[in-house]
């Protein structure tokens, strides 16, 4: 084998291998990361109660053109169907963010804080409801822990979809899925995602 021929063979593994070192630091070291309140906030709001995520970017870089997409399951919701979940995709106040900064930046002083709108639930679901849950949430005043209470098991996740301000990858970051015992009443601290302060944030 001629020198040139080593030199090739050698180059193209090599050429493969730093593509894919560049492709996983751009991926999994210098890039957007989402990080989620531990808890959901419950505050007084009306004539009932407001739930809150919260939520903000720790990694190196932007996420722009954020989608919010709130997940409800609850098993055995559904007579007769006791080991299946029901899927219901709950509102929120505002599920899209143009720009999500990092807070590495010294600017970046704003955490996204969406609410949970109960009230604006699709006709079609509240067919799974008690009577009284489904007037709640017409009435504008639905209680979440009672929603998530009605089958034997419930969780509900909060994903984050956006684009890499620098590579332009389409990312997804889901938060834990919270349990009816991870509502807790109380604002969030305004400068943190604990749920602690008797202060509005």
């Amino acid at each position: 084998m001629s020198d040139n021929e080593i030199s090739v063979a050698l180059s193209v593994p090599i050429g493969i291998l730093c593509s894919f070192v560049v492709w996983w630091v751009l991926n999994f070291i210098i890039s957007p990361k989402i990080l989620f309140s531990k808890n959901i906030s419950k505050i007084p709001y009306g004539n009932g109660f407001a739930y809150r995520f919260k939520f903000e970017n720790t990694g190196s870089r932007d996420i722009f053109d954020i989608k919010l997409i709130a997940k409800l399951r609850i098993k055995s919701l559904i007579e007769n169907l006791n080991n299946n979940y029901e899927v219901i995709y709950l509102p929120l106040d505002n599920d899209y963010i143009p720009l999500i900064e990092s807070t590495r930046k010294r600017s970046a002083r704003i955490r996204s804080v969406p609410r949970i709108e109960l009230k604006y639930i699709e006709e079609k679901n509240l067919k799974y409801f008690p009577e009284n849950i489904s007037a709640a949430i017409k009435n504008g005043n639905p209680d979440l822990e009672e929603v998530m209470k009605l089958g034997s098991k419930a969780d509900l996740q909060l994903f984050v979809i956006g684009y890499d301000s620098i590579s332009g990858a389409k990312k997804i970051f889901s938060s834990k899925a919270y349990a009816p015992e991870d509502i807790k009443l109380g604002y969030f601290d305004k400068h943190g995602l604990n749920v602690e302060s008797s202060e509005k944030t």
